[in-house]
C-alpha cells in the first residue's frame, strides 16, 4: 500500500528540518599571544576531539613559529588561513594589546570583513586598539558554552 501523500510530505520537512538544524562546523582562525595565551587556543582544540562538548569548529589558524627571518612569507601564509576562516577569534592576555603579529591579524580580519570575536582572560586587560570601534562580538567568560554563543552571529 503507497504511503499517503500527507506522510511523505510531513516526512521530508522533518528531515528538511532537522539539517536545517543541525549545527554546522565553524572555519576559525584563532590569533593569540604565543607565549603567554596558547593554553587557550589548545583548550579549545581539546574541546573540539571531545565529544561531549559538542564544539564544530574547524581551526584554520597557523602553526607557524613567529621568530622565522621570512616575514613576507609568514604575512602570505596567515592571510591565506585568516581568508579561508569564517570567523577569527582573537584571546586577549596581559600584554596582547601591544603584541605586532596579534594586532596585524586583527587588521587583516578586518579587511577581510571576518566575524570578529575577542575574548577576554580578564576585563581589566586593555583590548587591542583594531578591536575598538568595529563590530566585534565580546566574550568575558572563557567558556564552550561563552563561544558557542558568539559563533552563533
Amino acid at each position: 500500500m503507497p504511503f499517503p501523500l500527507i506522510a511523505i510530505v510531513a516526512s521530508s520537512v522533518l528531515t528538511i528540518g532537522y539539517f536545517l538544524s543541525k549545527e554546522k562546523t565553524k572555519k576559525v582562525f584563532i590569533s593569540f599571544y604565543s607565549k603567554e595565551d596558547s593554553h587557550y587556543k589548545n583548550l579549545i582544540c581539546a574541546w573540539v576531539k571531545n565529544k561531549k562538548f559538542d564544539f564544530l569548529i574547524e581551526d584554520f589558524s597557523t602553526n607557524i613559529g613567529i621568530k622565522s627571518s621570512n616575514q613576507h612569507y609568514l604575512k602570505r601564509r596567515m592571510k591565506g588561513q585568516i581568508e579561508k576562516s569564517d570567523y577569527f577569534i582573537v584571546f586577549i592576555g596581559d600584554k596582547t594589546h601591544s603584541r605586532h603579529w596579534v594586532l596585524w591579524e586583527i587588521e587583516q580580519a578586518k579587511l577581510l570583513n571576518k566575524k570578529i570575536i575577542a575574548v577576554k582572560e580578564s576585563k581589566k586587560h586593555k583590548s587591542p586598539k583594531p578591536l575598538l570601534n568595529c563590530k566585534t562580538t565580546w566574550v568575558y567568560n572563557f567558556t564552550v558554552q561563552g563561544l558557542k554563543e558568539a559563533l552563533k552571529v
